[in-house]
């Protein structure tokens, strides 16, 4: 007898015991109840031969209702008639969805990513955009939908993370459209700008470019000495190798590898959680051989005065600079890598060279994971024509152009 949607409604577990009862609608169509009282769906057909059962419907009852679960039926029955699979069928349709498909990604990327940036790419996904699209197909998605996750991102307060959003999105369609799950891109090309406000504009690190005023800033490093030991060597040392203050800081005596001429800095000390190669030049190893013969006691390279199992104090290089006359507008210690990245690229070196050399993310997750070296032989090339600029500067030297054609040959 088929069922009604009266009854249905007014269906109640006779609780006497735990099993599922079913209800028949006929032609294989059951509704099942369970000791919850929750109320699904469930079809039962042959093919070839073998009996078998599916589930109707993502939701419940009554989200589906009798009318939709006649009609899912129907379709399934078609499928069985034509001698398709639907269990097959419905497990690709859901290998289609944009929830299973983003996860499948972020999977397959989590290994190359530090844990930090893991766990937030994770919470974008689950926090601004599965809501929005996690349960739609792929090939569903325009760019509405992509419009409105960028909203919702700026109406939740954090519009700086539309960008990274956004990104995301476009890596995890491009996944549908190398399996054929779309045809679109709708994060390709999105117009975020003409979305959402424009961000304040942020304040960068002070940083001189001038090669003339980097030429007096040199010299009155060479000449200052107002400073403990470890302060004025490390100020001495950091336009040549352009680390960030905190990995100066902390560097130790093990890390330095006179032999290969490289400074060897293990990944908990980097920001990107990745080991970094530092190609010494000449300049460099003649420093560090001086230092080490006065700090060699301790295990880093510029011990605090007060402790030498300690390395020196924050900001020490910042501070120096103010003690220059150096003031927070002109320069920083974070602000030799702009001034390095600045002039670099002003002399044509390649742009992967040098955002490899500050360690910034270049080339592939599997060429970040397995060469460590990337680069190396350029980038040796570069620093050492960076420190003889240096040096040229320092001196005086009129210099306007890095010999960067020579020195890459």
């Amino acid at each position: 007898m088929k069922l009604k949607a009266l009854k249905i409604k007014n269906l109640r577990h006779n609780g006497s015991n735990e099993k599922t009862e079913r209800y028949s609608d006929g032609n294989g169509l059951f509704l099942l109840l369970h000791p919850s009282n929750t109320k699904t769906w469930q079809l039962r057909y042959t093919l070839k031969g073998k009996r078998e059962k599916i589930k109707l419907g993502k939701h419940p009852y009554p989200d589906v209702s009798l009318d939709d679960a006649r009609k899912l039926a129907a379709e399934v029955r078609e499928c069985v008639a034509r001698g398709i699979d639907p269990k097959a069928k419905k497990n690709e349709q859901n290998k289609r969805l944009f929830k299973p498909l983003a996860l499948e990604w972020w999977e397959d990327n989590e290994d190359t990513w530090g844990n930090d940036h893991a766990s937030k790419v994770k919470k974008w996904l689950v926090k601004d955009i599965f809501p929005h699209i996690g349960e739609l197909p792929v090939a569903n998605i325009d760019q509405g939908h992509i419009s409105d996750i960028m909203l919702g991102i700026e109406q939740a307060g954090h519009p700086t993370s539309a960008a990274p959003t956004l990104s995301i999105l476009n890596r995890i369609f491009g996944r549908a459209l190398a399996r054929k799950y779309t045809n679109i891109n709708p994060a390709q090309g999105f117009p975020l700008k003409e979305i959402i406000k424009p961000l304040a504009k942020t304040k960068n690190r002070a940083a001189i470019t001038d090669p003339k005023q980097l030429g007096q800033l040199l010299r009155d490093i060479e000449s200052w000495e107002a400073g403990a030991y470890s302060t004025v060597e490390s100020l001495r040392l950091i336009p040549y190798i352009f680390l960030r203050p905190k990995e100066i800081r902390s560097m130790r005596w093990e890390y330095i590898d006179f032999d290969a001429e490289l400074i060897r800095l293990p990944d908990h000390e980097m920001k990107k959680d990745r080991d970094h190669l530092v190609p010494m030049a000449r300049q460099v190893i003649t420093q560090l051989k001086e230092v080490q013969a006065m700090t060699g006691y301790s295990p880093y390279v510029f011990p605090s005065s007060r402790d030498s199992q300690l390395p020196m104090s924050k900001n020490v290089i910042t501070n120096a600079l103010r003690s220059m006359n150096y003031g927070a507008d002109v320069m920083c210690g974070h602000g030799f890598r702009s001034t390095a990245s600045t002039l670099l690229h002003e002399q044509a070196w390649s742009h992967d060279i040098i955002e490899t050399q500050l360690a910034h993310l270049t080339g592939s997750a599997t060429s970040r994971a397995y060469n460590r070296s990337i680069y190396l032989k350029e980038r040796s090339k570069m620093m050492q024509a960076w420190a003889d600029y240096l040096d040229a500067l320092r001196s005086g030297a009129d210099v306007i152009m890095l010999n960067s054609k020579k020195a890459k040959q």
